[in-house]
This record gives C-alpha cells, sequence and structure tokens, in this order.
C-alpha cells in the first residue's frame, strides 16, 4: 500500500478516504488501470492493421521487445489477476472476466472481418481468438516464472506458424505492414505500443 501512495504521490489520508480497504483499490486498478492496459496493447493495435494476424504479430513483437529492455517479466496484469485474487471474490471475478470478453470480442470481431474479406478461411473466429488469449496468457506466465521472455518468442512463432496456414501468406514480419484508414474523428496515425505491464 505504501508503494501505490508513493507511486501515485497522495496522502496516506487521500488514499484511505478514496480507498478505505484493500478491496476497493483492487476492483479501482482492474476497471481503470487493467482494462486500459489491454485496451492499449491489444485492443486498439488490432484496430490499426488490416491483417488481425500482422496486429499479433507485431503486438507479441512490441511486448517482447519492451521486456527485453526492462530486463524484467512482471506477468500480464490481467492474468495476475485472475489467477490470484479473483477466484476469492465474486465482484472482481465478474470485472476480470469483463475486461477478457472485450479483448476477446476485439480479436474475434478482427478475425470475422478477415473472414468476410478474404484475407483468411477456414478460419473460426471464436475459437482462434480463444486461442491466441490462451497461448497468450501461458506465455506470459511461463516467462514471468522464468524472467526469461523465450516462451512469448516460441508462442510468437507457433502463432505465425498456425496463422499463416488460414491466411496463405508469409509471416507479416516478412512483409510490408497494410495501415487501416483511420476513422472519422481519430488521429491520423496509431502506433500500437505495448503497455501491458504499464502499473507496476
Amino acid at each position: 500500500m505504501l508503494e501505490l501512495r508513493e507511486k501515485a504521490s497522495v496522502s496516506g489520508g487521500a488514499m484511505a478516504h478514496h480507498f478505505p480497504v484493500k478491496r476497493d483499490l483492487g476492483l479501482a486498478v482492474i476497471r481503470d488501470r487493467v482494462a486500459d492496459a489491454v485496451r492499449q496493447t491489444w485492443i486498439e493495435p488490432l484496430r490499426a492493421y488490416e491483417d488481425t494476424w500482422a496486429a499479433i504479430d507485431l503486438i507479441f513483437k512490441d511486448i517482447i521487445a519492451e521486456l527485453t529492455q526492462r530486463d524484467r517479466v512482471s506477468g500480464c496484469p490481467l492474468n495476475n489477476i485472475a489467477m490470484e485474487v479473483s477466484a476469492h471474490d465474486a465482484e472482481m471475478r465478474e470485472l476480470v472476466s469483463a475486461v477478457f470478453g472485450a479483448w476477446h470480442e476485439a480479436l474475434s470481431a478482427s478475425f470475422k472481418a478477415d473472414v468476410k474479406a478474404k484475407r483468411a478461411q477456414d478460419l473460426d473466429p471464436q475459437k482462434t481468438a480463444t486461442l491466441v488469449i490462451a497461448a497468450y496468457s501461458g506465455a506470459m506466465a511461463m516467462a514471468r516464472a522464468r524472467q526469461d521472455v523465450g516462451p512469448l518468442n516460441d508462442c510468437r512463432t507457433e502463432l505465425a506458424a498456425l496463422l499463416a496456414a488460414k491466411y496463405r501468406r508469409p509471416c507479416p514480419t516478412m512483409i510490408s505492414q497494410r495501415r487501416k484508414k483511420p476513422h472519422a474523428g481519430s488521429p491520423e496515425e496509431s502506433e500500437p505500443v505495448s503497455r501491458h505491464e504499464q502499473f507496476k
């Protein structure tokens, strides 16, 4: 709690006023920080690139590069909370499930768009979205345990190989990336940057 106060630059009284118990702080972290980390790390990049598997590969690349630079792996905040806290609290479990749901929905919708546009075939959007999230979460847990990005590199390589059969094209890192046109009112460019471990 002291570390959180220092990082937030607030007094003990202010912290106690806004978060009288640790559970309230945990709920606020899930609503604000964890959900935002997933949105910035995964959901926004999925909307920025035309091909879903190109976006996924670049997301992995960004996360691996960031963790390598930090030389420390704290794991996926969403996965950490899901395993360590949410099983004991129904409200936390509901919030964690909602964040996973938004992540899964974004992946599924993006895969579905690729199938509709005939960029991919013989691909089940919902099941493939589940596979990507499960593979990433497991690889991040292994990376955290080993303090080594090797599992994430392996996961990135194997996901690219599996998706290559569905997209029938070379690995997206070997070809020029095609950006989607920005939506009306959105910035001209959107750079996907990993922030999945942006809070410690």
